[in-house]
């Protein structure tokens, strides 16, 4: 077991995600989060539903228009998830741009996705593989990379502190917000802005229906904004983290048996359509939780992440 107990963690200022219906975005920063409507339902021992269950379209279809608001270069051969996650991440910073001292310069960005380059780099490979690679649409190589999400996102962002793609889906978002600690530790950037993207893919969801997995299909992004200090009262600032071995006991610091707690376990080893539920998620813990707050996030054959937050009480 390796849990950390963080001096300076970082604060989350705001939370938010792409909607279902019309692919806008909806974020909100501490004193509106209880406005928000979470589009799932968890039943805090591991348990995770989608409020709507109807079926969505495979594959993603993004009208043209929505695609050029989100100012992703390209954005017809770019991923639908690079689309979500520009369009998220547009708003989730206007959270923070007007505030004094904002420059892109001090802001990163990191972006987790199990479905971002898929159907980019299955059209482009099958292409080449079967007809030739001169037959290929050369305008989907840069986008079939797997950097590619946050390469494009930071460009719509003005954003240079730091552009970094993460694997592994809801272990990748919680590896991002560890970096960003770090970022912040080490005086590299004022703000990160973390996003879990997902799109649905016809390879990827027959893979899922083959094995009999059952998890919802989850077309969008969901996101944070991360600040080294606090922003507003009530600003929830990251104690805790760090991973525990599948098979040990989770212990936690004594203080923290009162925490508000919350566990996600995802159905089966694979990461996809898990990287936006951790935005999800302590969006539920916070709305429901006072003072501190622990999410447990658990993979089979992988342990478990965890993330503990204490509530500030002043700015």
């Amino acid at each position: 077991m390796n849990i950390t107990t963080l001096k300076n963690g970082p604060y989350v200022h705001a939370i938010g995600w792409t909607c279902k219906q019309d692919h806008s975005a909806c974020v909100a920063t501490r004193s509106s989060w209880a406005r928000l409507t979470n589009p799932f339902d968890f039943d805090g021992v591991g348990g995770y539903r989608l409020k709507d269950e109807t079926p969505v379209a495979c594959p993603t279809d993004i009208p043209l228009p929505v695609m050029r608001s989100s100012g992703v270069a390209r954005a017809r051969s770019a991923a639908k998830g690079t689309v979500f996650a520009a369009l998220l991440g547009k708003q989730l910073l206007g959270t923070v741009s007007g505030r004094e001292n904002y420059h892109g310069n001090r802001v990163g960005v990191a972006v987790a996705s199990g479905s971002a380059i898929t159907s980019i780099a299955w059209e482009f490979e099958t292409i080449g593989l079967r007809k030739g690679w001169d037959k290929t649409d050369t305008l989907l190589l840069p986008s079939s990379i797997p950097s590619a999400i946050t390469t494009q996102t930071s460009a719509v962002f003005g954003t240079h502190a730091a552009a970094i793609a993460f694997q592994d889906g809801i272990f990748g978002i919680c590896a991002a917000i560890e970096y960003a600690h770090l970022s912040f530790v080490h005086q590299r950037s004022d703000y990160f802005l973390i996003i879990g993207a997902e799109e649905v893919c016809q390879i990827q969801c027959s893979a899922l229906l083959a094995l009999g997995d059952q998890r919802p299909w989850i077309d969008g992004a969901a996101g944070l904004v991360l600040s080294s200090t606090p922003k507003s009262t009530g600003d929830w600032k990251l104690v805790l983290c760090g991973s525990v071995a599948e098979g040990a006991v989770q212990v936690l610091p004594e203080e923290w048996e009162d925490a508000a707690a919350l566990e996600v376990d995802i159905e089966s080893s694979a990461t996809l359509f898990s990287a936006p539920l951790v935005p999800y998620a302590l969006h539920h813990l916070f709305v429901n939780a006072t003072d501190k707050a622990v999410l447990s996030c658990r993979l089979p054959g992988r342990g478990e992440y965890v993330l503990g937050f204490k509530q500030n009480t002043s700015c």
